[in-house]
């Protein structure tokens, strides 16, 4: 990954109070997967607002896991953020990354919802080309003509195959996204289309972005398809141009699994199998090791 002499990786996340635990359960698969890194990470939390004893618990298990995290307060531009369809305000935090990274030439942003289970060095290492940023592409919204992203694309001149990412793991050239404003686009798009906001910030990125992003390898973001094509809220109809069949082999190797839906599986509604296992053994572990935490407050 591009970087000066020394620096560290910068790696992002974002929440509200509701997706604390989930972020532990981040943060541990994180330390298992890439021990031999964490000297050399630096983890920011962004966030809006959070409970003092959230706050405290976050750095017990920081310290616990030794990893280097900053808690960094922010605040939006004052628009209306469209939170339908199960969406947060928090979503949007990830917008304001290219003005608060100036002096990074790469940022790695992740969700809370997901697990690491590879190596990221050759995720940190990807060039993006020219690109602003990089991502995966959607399984679920491949193109803006198929899903549910971005209703009304065809009112905004999108044509319906452009292909669409999902936000959940993106890498991030801070410079290169603010010459080409693409973030401070995004925040015009749904302060004047909130119309056209299905997917939260998702939408609005891939607006500014269209076809300038780098796609990167599929398994930096897999979902766990094979749960989700089970669940009320997922109807799998792209299998044209991405074969479940594919996605379901991916989920078992990828490196990043994205636990997207509202099929949570820290709330029990992701159905059971490997996935959901998998994910219960490291929530199981979390727990286990907060029994030794002794809030202050």
């Amino acid at each position: 990954m591009p970087s000066n002499d020394g620096e560290p990786t910068q790696i992002v996340f974002a929440i509200d109070e509701s997706y604390s635990l989930p972020l532990t359960v981040a943060w541990h698969s994180l330390r298992a997967s890439n021990a031999e890194l964490t000297d050399r990470l630096q983890i920011d939390l962004l966030y809006e607002e959070l409970s003092p004893l959230t706050i405290e618990r976050l750095r017990w298990h920081a310290e616990l896991l030794g990893l280097r995290v900053r808690l960094r307060p922010v605040h939006l531009e004052p628009i209306r953020y469209p939170t339908a369809f199960g969406g947060a305000h928090a979503n949007y935090l990830r917008l304001v990354i290219p003005e608060m990274y100036l002096d990074r030439e790469r940022v790695l942003y992740l969700d809370a919802d997901l697990v690491i289970r590879g190596d990221l060095s050759a995720l940190f290492g990807t060039e993006l080309d020219g690109r602003p940023l990089g991502a995966v592409r959607d399984p679920l919204n491949p193109v803006v003509g198929r899903g549910r992203a971005l209703p009304g694309w065809s009112k905004l001149g999108i044509p319906p195959e452009q292909e669409y990412f999902n936000s959940g793991v993106l890498l991030i050239d801070p410079a290169a996204c603010r010459e080409e404003r693409l973030f401070a686009r995004a925040i015009e798009f749904i302060a004047a289309h909130p119309e056209h906001i299905r997917l939260w910030d998702q939408d609005a990125l891939n607006w500014a972005a269209q076809d300038r992003w780098k796609r990167l390898e599929p398994h930096w973001n897999a979902f766990p398809l094979s749960a989700l094509v089970r669940t009320p809220w997922v109807r799998y109809t792209t299998q044209d141009l991405m074969p479940l069949q594919d996605l379901v082999r991916l989920e078992e190797t990828s490196a990043v699994l994205h636990f997207a839906s509202p099929a949570k599986p820290w709330k029990d509604l992701l159905p059971e199998g490997p996935a959901a296992a998998s994910y219960r053994a490291l929530l199981s572990a979390v727990r286990s090791a907060e029994r030794s935490f002794t809030p202050a407050i």
